[in-house]
């Protein structure tokens, strides 16, 4: 054991010195950052009852890294994980680095090519003109089914950006799904293009996932996600495993002065064969398309105030249950630094068509759906960027 570890400092003092001496020796550096986000959130309808608890914001933390290799390419890499502020527990299925976890090279002529756990092109592109990215996680969809307030990540991941040419980049994204004797079974895809100029920023994309109740476990697949699915149960705890996911969608923001801007966002998601047992669905589908319109608009140089509206329109067979959710948040940010803000959210959601319960998505940190059609939220806390 004594020679091994000899062996191993002699190596690194070695390589520390080619690094010193050699003449295109490179330059590197990393960088620790993190949120934390906590607070408290109320619900006037979860299972029949009011309700009241700590509200679990999108916490993280991670390392940052890149080196200089000359000639405009460098080295890149993203370690992140994400955590309950709560209770101190890794999220994304208990994973250290659940965000993200991706090494790859960039480089200004050609772009960027990176390996590992990363985003899709519909979270980078489009997902940036929405409410649960901006400003507040809550906000998200009926059961985040365009996965906009990143319940999941891809794995085996192979992903490539373009630089920007005049405000345009095209991207792709391949996940290997791993299984043996079948590469393909819970493999991803993905690709997008996404502009940049001025005032204007535009984007589209599309993803899809093959059996993502296995390629992305850490997904709301077996609660809410489904809600739709059941016209009279609130508590909606069917298993579901789907053979696919289907995402995709267009958006825009517009950028009217600096202190004010608007955004429109509208996603397709389908999961295909879902297999409710309890239901007698053997070859279930549902489908949900959303429309997002919001505005931010900054009073003061440390106020700002978000409205969003969100339109969601599902389709379920073979039992041809269409419901329908009108989802309202008035966000207020009130910034006591460049990194520490206070907010106040007021979320308010109306079920319509066949929908029988409102859920506003981890209303009261998930405690469930309204046993009416209607459901209130208010969450607020503090945010702190480091």
């Amino acid at each position: 054991m004594k020679r091994i570890c000899t062996t191993a400092m002699l190596l690194s003092v070695a390589f520390a010195a080619h690094a010193q001496s050699s003449p295109t020796a490179s330059t590197s550096s990393v960088t620790l950052y993190g949120v934390v986000m906590s607070g408290l959130i109320y619900s006037n309808n979860s299972l029949k009852g009011a309700s009241l608890g700590t509200a679990n914001g999108p916490s993280r933390w991670g390392f940052r890294g890149v080196e200089d290799l000359g000639g405009g390419m460098r080295t890149v890499f993203v370690i992140e994980g994400g955590f309950n502020p709560n209770t101190g527990a890794s999220a994304q299925g208990g994973r250290l680095f659940g965000r993200q976890a991706y090494v790859g090279l960039q480089d200004d002529t050609f772009g960027t090519l990176t390996f590992g756990r990363q985003y899709d092109l519909t979270q980078d592109w489009l997902a940036q003109y929405s409410s649960p990215l901006m400003w507040n996680g809550y906000t998200a969809t009926v059961g985040d089914n365009n996965n906009f307030n990143y319940q999941f990540r891809t794995n085996n991941a192979v992903k490539y950006v373009s630089p920007s040419y005049r405000g345009l980049q095209v991207g792709a994204l391949y996940s290997f799904g791993g299984v043996a004797g079948s590469f393909g079974n819970q493999s991803a895809l993905g690709f997008g293009v996404n502009y940049a100029q001025g005032s204007l920023k535009l984007s589209a994309a599309y993803m899809r996932m093959n059996h993502p109740a296995q390629a992305a476990s850490e997904g709301l697949w077996n609660t809410s996600q489904f809600a739709s699915i059941s016209a009279a149960s609130p508590t909606y705890s069917y298993a579901i495993s789907p053979t696919s996911m289907e995402l995709y969608g267009a958006g825009g923001q517009y950028a009217f002065t600096p202190s004010t801007f608007a955004g429109l966002v509208v996603t397709h998601s389908r999961f295909d064969n879902l297999g409710v047992a309890q239901l007698g669905l053997q070859y279930g589908r549902a489908s949900y398309t959303n429309i997002e319109a919001n505005v931010s608009h900054f009073f003061t140089p440390a106020y700002q105030v978000n409205f969003d509206y969100t339109y969601t329109l599902g389709d379920v067979q073979p039992t041809d249950f269409r419901p329908q959710y009108h989802q309202f948040s008035l966000i207020n940010n009130y910034f006591l630094s460049k990194r520490t803000a206070l907010y106040l959210v007021g979320i308010f959601q109306l079920a319509a068509g066949d929908a029988q319960h409102a859920n506003i998505e981890y209303a009261s940190g998930g405690a469930g759906a309204s046993s009416t059609k209607r459901q209130v939220a208010i969450t607020a806390g503090i945010y702190h960027r480091f």
